[in-house]
């Protein structure tokens, strides 16, 4: 098959069908999502780390997209809240206090 054959079966993309009903913007407003190399970043993390939580479950919430991965800032930051603690010993812990002899 030659390749003008090929060209006309697959199309060019984007179509000129799809660009004529596409809107564009010149401003889409904040950015909301963000790749795992700039989620790591945001988050002062190492993105292999990031990956490692995804594969355990137990990081910020994600999004695939086709094969990419991309986090909403705001789950970030939910997250983040999330893992805030004020204390690492419970506040709720019994204290064990000395026995005294006499």
């Amino acid at each position: 098959m030659n390749s003008s054959k090929q060209n006309r079966r697959r199309g060019q993309w984007p179509s000129a069908d799809l660009l004529t009903r596409a809107t564009f913007v010149n401003d889409a407003g904040p950015i909301r999502f963000v790749d795992t190399d700039a989620a790591a970043k945001y988050l002062a993390l190492d993105p292999h780390t990031l990956e490692c939580y995804r594969s355990r479950d137990t990081g910020p919430a994600f999004y695939k997209f086709g094969r990419y991965v991309r986090y909403a800032v705001a789950d970030l930051d939910a997250w983040v809240e999330h893992c805030r603690r004020s204390t690492s010993a419970s506040p709720v812990a019994p204290r064990i206090l000395p026995i005294d002899p006499t």
